[in-house]
C-alpha cells in the first residue's frame, strides 16, 4: 500500500505539480493510512530532477558521428489514453516516413515501468510499432541531430544536453496556466525562456510564445482520422441532445461554467437533454435530463456525436482535438470566443460565446432555435475538416526542420 501511494504522488506530482499531489496523498492518507506513516515530502528530490543536469561532452554533431535526422524525444510517462502522447506519437510516426528515420523516446522519471523492454511493449500496444525505439530516464539521451522537450518536465533536460545540434519544444498547451500562480507556474513558464525553438499546437500558441517570451516558433495545425470521424445517420429522437466535453478533472475545460448553464438550458427547452463525455459525472449533482456517457472508446465516438444536435466544448487554453473530430462528424459546435479558440474554425463555422454563463446559454439557445443556422455551420466545419491532413502538417514541420538543419 505505501509503494502504491508513493507511485501516486510521483505521477501526480509530474503532471500536476507537487502542491496537487501532496493534497491527493494527505486525503488518501487520511482515508487509509496514518499521515506520519507517509514520511517527510522531499521538495529537493522533486523540483530538483524537474530542473535537470548537464550531460553531454559538447561533441560536433556530423553526419560522422551523429545520424542525419535523428530526432529523440523526451516525454513525462505516457498511457495509451493520452491525447498529448498520441499527437506525439503521430508526428513522430509520420516525420519518419519524410526522412528523419531514427526516432527515439525516452521517458523521464517519475516512471511505472520495469524495464525498457516492457516500455516498448506497451509503446507498440498502444500506438502501434512504428520503430521508434524507447529508452527509460533522462540520462538515458544519446546525441542526436534533434532533440526535443514536450512536457514542460522535459525541457529543462533538454536545454542542458550538449551533444545535439538543435533544441527543440513541442508545445501543445500553455502549460503554465495548468498551475495555481505559484512554483509550478513560474518553473512552467521559465522553460519558454530556455532558448528552444517552439514546434506549436495551432497558430495561437506560436504566437504567443513568439510574442510574450521571444521563441522563434513555427506552428501545425489541427486535422483527424477522417477513415474514422465521418457523419453517422441520426437515429429519430423526440428529444433534442447538447453534447457537452465534460472534463472536472481538467480545470482549464471550464466544467462548472457548463454545468450551470446547461441547467439554465434544460430548464427553458424541455425536450432538451445533454450527454455528459470525457470522465465520469455520476458524483454531481445533476438535476436535469442527461447522460453519463463517462470516458467514451475512441471507435464509438463518432456514432455518439452524430446523435448530438450541438456540441459544447470550453477551454481556457488551447484547444483539444475534439471540434474538428466533431465537426467531422457533421456535429454544429458552440466555442468559446478568444484567439486560444477561434484560431481553429472562423466565426461562421461555429457559434461563439464568451467563457460566461449568461453568453454560453445564449449561444446554445442561438444555436438550437435556429436548425438551418446550425446545418449551415455544420456543413462549413464539415468541409474545413475534410480539407486538413496530418501528412500535410507533419510535412510543414519536417519542410522546417530541414531549413534549420
Amino acid at each position: 500500500m505505501l509503494l502504491d501511494n508513493f507511485r501516486l504522488f510521483r505521477t501526480v506530482a509530474a503532471r500536476d505539480g507537487i502542491r496537487a499531489a501532496t493534497r491527493k496523498a494527505l486525503t488518501r492518507a487520511a482515508k487509509s493510512i496514518p499521515v506520519a506513516l507517509q514520511g517527510k515530502i522531499d521538495v529537493f528530490q522533486h523540483y530538483e530532477a524537474l530542473l535537470g543536469g548537464e550531460q553531454g561532452h559538447g561533441i560536433k554533431i556530423t553526419p560522422e558521428n551523429v545520424p542525419v535526422g535523428s530526432m529523440t524525444w523526451l516525454v513525462p510517462d505516457f498511457n495509451a489514453s493520452s491525447g498529448g502522447h498520441i499527437n506525439i506519437l503521430r508526428f513522430m510516426a509520420l516525420l519518419k516516413e519524410f526522412g528523419f528515420p531514427e526516432q527515439r523516446l525516452v521517458v523521464v522519471e517519475p516512471h511505472r515501468w520495469g524495464s525498457a523492454t516492457e516500455a516498448q511493449a506497451a509503446l507498440n500496444a498502444a500506438f502501434g510499432d512504428n520503430g521508434i525505439t524507447v529508452s527509460l530516464g533522462a540520462r538515458s539521451i544519446e546525441p542526436c541531430q534533434y532533440l526535443v522537450a514536450t512536457g514542460w518536465q522535459t525541457a529543462y533536460w533538454v536545454s542542458k544536453y550538449r551533444d545535439t545540434a538543435h533544441r527543440l519544444y513541442f508545445v501543445q498547451d500553455f502549460e503554465p496556466s495548468f498551475y495555481a500562480h505559484g512554483t509550478e507556474y513560474v518553473l512552467a513558464e521559465n522553460t519558454y525562456k530556455l532558448g528552444l525553438i517552439g514546434v506549436t499546437a495551432g497558430s495561437w500558441l506560436a504566437e504567443k510564445l513568439h510574442k510574450d517570451y521571444g521563441m522563434r516558433t513555427v506552428s501545425f495545425g489541427f486535422s483527424c482520422d477522417l477513415d474514422l470521424y465521418k457523419p453517422h445517420e441520426k437515429r429519430p429522437s423526440n428529444t433534442r441532445h447538447i453534447f457537452f466535453y465534460a472534463r472536472p478533472v481538467t480545470p482549464r475545460r471550464c466544467f462548472e461554467l457548463g454545468l450551470l448553464a446547461l441547467k439554465r438550458v434544460c430548464d427553458q427547452m424541455p425536450d432538451v437533454a445533454v450527454i455528459f463525455a470525457g470522465w465520469d459525472v455520476s458524483g454531481y449533482e445533476i438535476p436535469f435530463h442527461h447522460l453519463n456517457a463517462g470516458t467514451v472508446a475512441v471507435p464509438n465516438l463518432p456514432d455518439l456525436y452524430s446523435q448530438c444536435d450541438v456540441g459544447l466544448i470550453l477551454s481556457s487554453t488551447n484547444l483539444s482535438l475534439l471540434p474538428l473530430e466533431m465537426a467531422a462528424c457533421g456535429c454544429p459546435l458552440v466555442i468559446n470566443r478568444g484567439p486560444n479558440a477561434t484560431w481553429l474554425l472562423p466565426e461562421e463555422e461555429a457559434f461563439y460565446c464568451e467563457l460566461d454563463v449568461e453568453s454560453i446559454v445564449e449561444a446554445l439557445m442561438a444555436a438550437l432555435k435556429n436548425p438551418e443556422d446550425m446545418a449551415e455551420r455544420a456543413a462549413l466545419a464539415l468541409e474545413r475538416s475534410k480539407s486538413s491532413s496530418w501528412k500535410a502538417e507533419a510535412e510543414k514541420i519536417s519542410a522546417f526542420l530541414r531549413e534549420i538543419g
